[in-house]
């Protein structure tokens, strides 16, 4: 089987599929955040805005 690889972000060095930056980008190893905790962080912010604006047209009418 024939491995994958993708690019670092920040210097474009090769890294195994699936991880974003190379061992001299993040010499901590910290992970990167999942695409769900991304769409999750947009949801909650959409949905705090259509809730303030349904409070604040409520109160305003």
């Amino acid at each position: 089987m024939r491995r994958l690889y993708d690019r670092c972000i920040r210097c474009g060095a090769r890294v195994p599929w699936g991880r974003s930056v190379c061992r001299s980008c993040n010499p901590a190893g910290l992970p990167a955040p999942s695409p769900s905790q991304y769409h999750a962080t947009v949801f909650i912010s959409v949905l705090l805005v259509l809730t303030g604006m349904a409070v604040f047209f409520l109160l305003r009418a």
